[in-house]
């Protein structure tokens, strides 16, 4: 039985809540000119999971582009300000909103979560919110756009990385400063740089929201130049851009793109965060990527999107290579033998029988030689062949190959290095043994030199005779080489230092986060190189160096 205490108690507490919810409820009128959400599901939903401070913050979600994929980090990323600055966007609000059913967040083809405000969400956050402190919040969002920019810079001066600012900058800038957002639009330099990093349909998209002669004269000559063309032969953004430009009356300039980026850059495509290795098809159109969500991808380096997802690794995949006649993928999981895909398709090839590859290389006329760490041979993945090697001992991990097949480089987790003719698998020569497991090996076009990486640094060492020409301290364990230079991360950059002294050569600084790993197409005309969040930058090669 409850005593007159319990009674008063309860009482009390319901009239707190009452008064509570009326403070609550002027208050939100106050704010919005409006009683509620509304009465329909989306109304009774957001009232359900929200608070009224949370309803309040909420609103400002308005400012994310309906209708369209964005992906939840780079959202995140752009809207967290910066020294505390605007932080409205939160996974937690997001996770409870989708929980409603109210917005999507799911993993897309490339791995990552993306976030789709539905139109109708969009409209009632938007009708909840003072047009005039709409405007302040998008200007509040371009304001941390610009701490980004170099200073006294130009929106053309955003980071390469910025994605989600080269994406959604006009559709910002309109809802605070709709003059300054046409005249973006109008500038030739700017629907190059959007052509050139993003997709055409994202510059219609924008110009779809300025109603002026100018945008409408744009957006037919540009769609008269992809009406012309083949939509599977929109493969070159250069040769679109060139078009583009030819189309839109600004011919004199095709020869000086203001397109702002660094010497060398070919590419840049978004990877999966969990990525653990790629690789580049021998034609350099497209690579495969295999990681922790034990899918392989693989992507358009062109248009830089996915080409194909195929769902079928049963560990966490761990290597992958392109045959040399791009025909089909091999990849490796942690404790599984090698398996191969129709690169076409992503078919399954049965049988295949490279066991358990460590590592694999490639060489002159279609030579790919994979090592099986199982067996201790040295195996041709094309045709099942066996080589037996007499490895100095097991675990082996890390080959090096001579770009005219002439010496083969094997290094072990015990330090042990040995160098083997790869068309016989006899033993050449055994070096001397390195004083930590070896990572890592990169070797000259002739094999008159070997770089030898841990996690200390790299020795380079003339061959045959074993003599030292430098040491470099590393931070990692990843570097590549060319003949003329190697390419070695340095936390968010990336050192190209020469092969003959070690002196830097040039930095390359694109990257917002550690770079961890470093490739070479197999014909060695592109660097390939990846941070931790998984974006991937290739380079040519040739241009590295100015």
């Amino acid at each position: 039985m409850r005593t007159p205490r319990a009674i008063w108690d309860e009482w009390r507490l319901r009239r707190y809540e009452a008064r509570r919810r009326m403070r609550d409820a002027e208050e939100w009128e106050r704010a919005t000119g409006h009683k509620d959400w509304g009465d329909d599901r989306i109304g009774t939903a957001l009232t359900a999971v929200l608070t009224l401070r949370e309803s309040l913050e909420a609103r400002r979600l308005s400012a994310l582009r309906p209708g369209v994929e964005l992906g939840v980090t780079e959202v995140e990323e752009a809207w967290a300000g910066m020294d505390g600055g605007p932080y409205a966007f939160t996974l937690g609000l997001l996770e409870r909103l989708r929980a409603a059913r109210l917005v999507s967040i799911a993993p897309a083809d490339d791995g990552r979560m993306r976030l789709t405000v539905p139109e109708g969400l969009h409209d009632r956050l938007r009708s909840r919110w003072p047009a005039d402190e709409e405007a302040e919040w998008h200007e509040q969002l371009l304001d941390h756009a610009r701490l980004s920019a170099q200073p006294g810079g130009t929106w053309l001066d955003l980071p390469l990385l910025a994605g989600y600012w080269w994406r959604n900058l006009v559709w910002h800038l309109w809802h605070c400063d709709p003059e300054k957002a046409a005249a973006l639009l109008a500038d030739p330099r700017w629907q190059i740089a959007r052509i050139q990093r993003f997709e055409v349909r994202g510059l219609l998209a924008d110009l779809a929201l300025v109603d002026s002669p100018e945008s409408r004269a744009t957006t037919s000559a540009i769609n008269k130049v992809i009406g012309r063309q083949d939509p599977a032969a929109l493969r070159d953004p250069g040769e679109l851009a060139h078009e583009l430009l030819r189309a839109l009356g600004h011919a004199g300039q095709v020869a000086a793109l203001a397109v702002r980026q660094p010497t060398g850059l070919h590419a840049v495509l978004q990877l999966p965060r969990f990525t653990q290795d790629f690789a580049m098809s021998p034609d350099n159109t497209w690579l495969v990527a295999v990681g922790r969500d034990k899918h392989i991808r693989i992507y358009d380096v062109a248009t830089r999107s996915v080409r194909l997802v195929i769902p079928a690794l049963p560990e966490v995949g761990c290597h992958c290579a392109v045959a040399p006649d791009g025909s089909f993928v091999m990849t490796r999981c942690a404790g599984e033998g090698a398996r191969a895909w129709d690169a076409a398709d992503g078919e399954e090839r049965i049988p295949f029988e490279a066991g358990h590859v460590a590592d694999s290389v490639y060489g002159p006329d279609d030579m790919w030689l994979a090592y099986d760490a199982a067996t201790g041979d040295l195996v041709n993945p094309f045709t099942g062949e066996r080589r037996r090697t007499k490895p100095l001992a097991r675990q082996v991990g890390h080959l090096a190959l001579a770009a005219d097949g002439s010496v083969l480089a094997m290094g072990n987790a015990r330090g042990q290095l040995g160098l083997w003719d790869p068309r016989t698998g006899r033993r050449i020569a055994e070096l001397p043994d390195h004083p930590h497991a070896v990572n890592r090996l990169g070797m000259a076009v002739d094999g008159s030199w070997i770089a030898i990486g841990d996690v200390y640094g790299i020795r380079v060492l003339e061959l045959p005779s074993g003599d030292e020409r430098f040491t470099l301290p590393q931070r990692g364990t990843d570097f590549v080489t060319t003949d003329d230079w190697l390419a070695v991360p340095d936390f968010g950059r990336v050192q190209i230092r020469s092969i003959r002294t070690g002196d830097l050569l040039r930095t390359l600084e694109v990257h917002n986060d550690n770079v961890h790993e470093c490739h070479m197409s197999p014909d060695r005309r592109y660097l390939l190189t990846m941070d931790r969040e998984g974006t991937l930058i290739v380079w040519d090669a040739a241009s590295v160096v100015p």
